[in-house]
């Protein structure tokens, strides 16, 4: 089967703390259970992960933390300054190139107009003390929208479809719970219709009950509107809920991948068991 070019194509992915040393790949990595050089006591936050999301896929990456995922999807928004790598995004108005060449003015470009984020922790991603139809506003005048009254249209049906009160709409996501402000920031994620969504730990923190419909939220978003996702999570009842292909990452390395529900019912790497196993207890 011949599958669709990829949405996103990212090689070699690499992030580090410290200016490295010849033996720092002799002692760290998955392999050897830590991502910190004894030698030069540089930190390889991500190294070398190859990743790619094909339209209308969900693909998971999943690891304890300080594993490197949340590092992989912050490189991939320029949230996080790449070491190393190739980025490329096939979208309409994007350069077939290196992404993270881009000028740092280039590279917000790009991100307004084709890239949607939500955070674990909804102050990332928000303007606490601006309304919630300012915060999906302030999201459209980056990608270009001029009309006010559009602008509190596309709020307001956002809005809705995320399950936030519309009467609400000129109300401050201070006011909000936890689980209402991820879902202000969903809205504002999407408010550009993205050609990419990124999910990061977006029901860390949150009550079970709370979860359940956060999740139940974006399951329903991706089955009306096929977005290309990328889910990281420490949760593998978020990964096998959301994504159809995953990755599984240790000490900055990827250590297994493939189909999410082959991964879950059959493990193959010594810690992708102890994941599951931990999971299952």
């Amino acid at each position: 089967m011949n599958l669709p070019h990829p949405i996103l194509e990212a090689r070699g992915l690499t992030k580090r703390y410290g200016d490295g040393c010849p033996t720092c790949f002799d002692h760290t990595g998955a392999a050897h259970g830590r991502n910190r050089c004894p030698d030069c006591g540089t930190v390889w936050a991500c190294r070398d992960v190859d990743l790619t999301i094909h339209p209308q896929e969900v693909l998971g990456v999943v690891g304890e933390s300080g594993s490197g995922k949340s590092t992989v999807l912050k490189m991939l928004h320029y949230d996080l300054e790449a070491d190393g790598g190739d980025m490329r995004v096939r979208a309409e108005g994007v350069e077939d190139s290196n992404l993270f060449d881009l000028t740092s003015f280039r590279k917000r470009q790009l991100r307004n107009a084709v890239m949607g984020i939500v955070y674990q922790h909804p102050h990332l991603g928000l303007r606490m003390n601006v309304s919630s139809g300012g915060n999906i506003a302030e999201r459209l005048l980056m990608a270009g929208w001029r009309n006010v009254g559009d602008m509190r249209n596309r709020a307001s049906e956002l809005l809705e479809r995320t399950e936030v009160p519309v009467e609400r709409m000129d109300e401050a996501p201070r006011n909000f719970s936890g689980g209402m402000q991820q879902r202000v920031q969903i809205a504002k994620a999407l408010s550009n219709r993205p050609a990419l969504l990124l999910l990061d730990e977006v029901t860390t923190g949150l009550d079970v009950s709370v979860q359940a419909r956060v999740l139940d939220l974006i399951r329903r978003l991706q089955e009306e509107l096929h977005v290309a996702t990328l889910v990281v999570s420490h949760d593998l009842g978020v990964i096998r809920m959301l994504t159809t292909r995953c990755m599984v990452m240790k000490n900055g390395q990827v250590v297994e991948s493939g189909l999410t529900d082959q991964i879950l019912e059959d493990p193959q790497h010594a810690y992708t068991q102890l994941l599951v196993s931990s999971a299952l207890v």
